[in-house]
């Protein structure tokens, strides 16, 4: 069962890893001693951040062979942590950073820019994460989440083998999507029906897209982000 906390979004990961951002800002869920997950966001090289909890907008849990787990969510000083009720296969979340805009020359600001005098640009950015802890069914299996990488196979990647996925919006294969391994790898770009192939290493992986796109006749933005990151282990 999907578990709402607050209106406005995030997107989420786990497999306690730094995920750095050159010019953007992800969302990831680390493992705690007792069996639950803390919603983290930050970038610039790692650095975490403090957020307002009703930016998650939701986080859902499943198991292997996509049965949701309910979760409970609860607001702490650090970030929101997640326990699911029972062990989940996988983790996901959807977070809305909200309106940013800025005065030519001047820095990016966390507001629309109606609600900012002289703003000249802006962008809304919108954020999905997914994270498998377990390899099975659910793997392969869209969420429907609005931006959304699925793996199309059930079975745990091998390390320096390809692995192939598509990439969905509103459901629908899109191409011409950036993909790549962690903020410095090699990108890729899906093709038309969705797909690309990546090389993922041993461990933990975090395989990362990004859709933007230029906005008309809403006073509040000049531009859409979504932003994705799909986290899982190779062996």
């Amino acid at each position: 069962m999907t578990t709402t906390l607050i209106p406005r979004v995030l997107a989420a990961t786990l497999l306690a890893l730094q995920l750095g951002a050159a010019q953007a800002h992800n969302v990831w869920l680390e493992a705690d001693a007792s069996g639950g997950y803390l919603v983290q966001f930050g970038g610039h090289e790692g650095q975490l951040e403090t957020y307002p909890a009703d930016k998650l907008k939701s986080v859902q849990a499943f198991d292997r062979r996509g049965r949701k787990i309910d979760v409970a969510l609860e607001p702490k000083p650090d970030g929101v942590r997640v326990k699911p009720e029972r062990q989940a296969a996988m983790l996901a979340a959807h977070f809305d950073n909200g309106f940013f805009s800025k005065v030519e020359g001047g820095a990016m600001v966390n507001q629309p820019m109606t609600e900012n005098p002289g703003a000249t640009s802006g962008v809304h950015a919108l954020k999905y994460h997914k994270t498998i802890i377990q390899w099975g069914v659910i793997a392969k299996q869209p969420l429907g989440q609005q931006f959304e990488i699925v793996a199309l196979t059930a079975d745990t990647p091998h390390a320096g083998q390809p692995m192939r996925v598509r990439v969905l919006f509103d459901g629908k294969p899109i191409g011409g999507i950036r993909l790549s391994l962690g903020e410095k790898g090699a990108a890729v770009t899906t093709a038309a029906d969705g797909t690309a192939t990546v090389t993922p290493a041993a461990g933990a992986n975090q395989l990362l897209a990004i859709r933007r796109v230029p906005v008309a006749n809403d006073p509040r933005t000049t531009s859409m982000s979504w932003e994705y990151l799909l986290a899982f282990p190779a062996h």
